[in-house]
């Protein structure tokens, strides 16, 4: 075993036998979603964005708004772009406020800066590159297939 990690389990309990088994199929949609829960994840949404927003000075949005995902689901997604010398330390800025919210978040860097954190409705994901300045953070919601009597909600 290469991985430290399985080395180490392995060395302690040669007994047991491990077997990594594959990720699980994501959820799909809810099988309807109503007036509520499409404000709900728009609240999510929004307000992750709105947070986001704030710590970017001279960004551009491109949302929040509703997009169609497969058809007749859809999910909730917002961007901003900015020109940031600093982008890096914006990422990491958000990195640690959003871990002080309790949200699972992670920050690596290598060829570029790539920022994840998450909520089980919100995923953002923002992209920072040293060569270029460009700094994008994306923020999207659960993918969702709204009622018949929710569709006026998208508007």
């Amino acid at each position: 075993m290469t991985d430290p990690f399985f080395a180490a389990l392995r060395a302690r309990r040669p007994d047991v036998d491990i077997v990594i088994l594959p990720p699980e199929d994501p959820l799909g949609p809810s099988p309807e979603a109503t007036t509520d829960d499409l404000g709900r994840s728009a609240q999510a949404v929004d307000a992750a964005f709105a947070a986001i927003a704030a710590r970017v000075p001279g960004h551009t949005e491109d949302g929040p708004r509703w997009e169609t995902y497969d058809r007749e689901n859809v999910r909730r997604w917002a961007q901003l772009e900015a020109r940031a010398a600093d982008g890096g330390a914006i990422l990491a800025g958000l990195d640690q406020a959003f871990r002080d919210a309790r949200w699972h978040s992670a920050l690596a860097v290598k060829a570029f800066h790539r920022w994840t954190a998450s909520q089980p409705d919100v995923q953002i994901v923002g992209t920072w590159s040293e060569s270029h300045h460009a700094l994008v953070v994306t923020v999207t919601g659960r993918v969702l297939r709204p009622a018949a009597e929710a569709q006026e909600a998208l508007t």
